[in-house]
């Protein structure tokens, strides 16, 4: 389960769009700040939604469900779902985002609060973090051990956004350099290197979940 789990949250830490908003918060005024705000409003939404899902909802599942949802089911099930989207990368093409000049507006201003806001909403559910709860559901851990691995979770996933707020303490100009290569690399990256890439965890995870059986 916890070799799944950082794999996954790894993934999670290198989407481009993460990358770009620690960037844009070294680039804004009192970027420490700025990261700051931005880790506490994503920490803040990541484990509260894990907790109200793994706390709560699950608990809730029928009795017939439960029986069920187990760890290699899970990772059969993702691992799967992983090859399809692997399969639609390689044979759509993207499309270039334009961000409104509002948004451009506000995300270089100054406010703290944006910040905060910045990181509850890049925290949202998504697919890829409720399929991490599922993996941590399925496990069927004990309490604590379960709030440790959304914990984990979490703290690897803002891993991107935790060390440039360190890095910058000790060499701001060169953090905002690294980073921005690194955003600039990520983009660079061809539909069917990350199609390769999102195939081969789909490969793992299958092979671990029949394993698991």
């Amino acid at each position: 389960m916890w070799i799944t789990l950082l794999v996954m949250a790894v993934a999670v830490s290198l989407e481009p769009f993460r990358i770009g908003m620690s960037v844009v918060m070294l680039n804004r005024p009192r970027p420490h700040l700025q990261l700051a705000a931005f880790l506490c409003g994503g920490f803040l939404m990541g484990l509260s939604v894990g907790a109200v899902v793994l706390f709560f909802l699950e608990s809730r599942l029928p009795a017939w469900a439960s029986a069920h949802f187990n760890l290699p089911t899970v990772q059969i099930v993702i691992g799967v779902l992983a090859l399809v989207a692997a399969a639609l990368l390689a044979v759509t093409k993207g499309r270039e985002r334009t961000v409104p000049d509002w948004l451009t507006r506000l995300l270089t201003g100054r406010s703290l609060w944006v910040a905060g806001v910045a990181g509850l909403g890049i925290a949202l559910p998504s697919v890829d973090y409720l399929a991490a709860l599922a993996v941590i559901a399925a496990a069927h851990l004990e309490a604590g051990v379960r709030m440790g691995a959304l914990v984990t979770f979490n703290v690897v996933a803002f891993s991107l956004v935790e060390i440039p707020l360190l890095a910058y303490l000790i060499a701001p100009q060169r953090t905002r350099t690294a980073m921005s290569n690194l955003h600039n690399w990520i983009r660079a990256r061809q539909r069917h290197e990350v199609a390769g890439l999102l195939a081969a965890v789909g490969v793992v995870l299958v092979a671990a979940g029949a394993a698991g059986i």
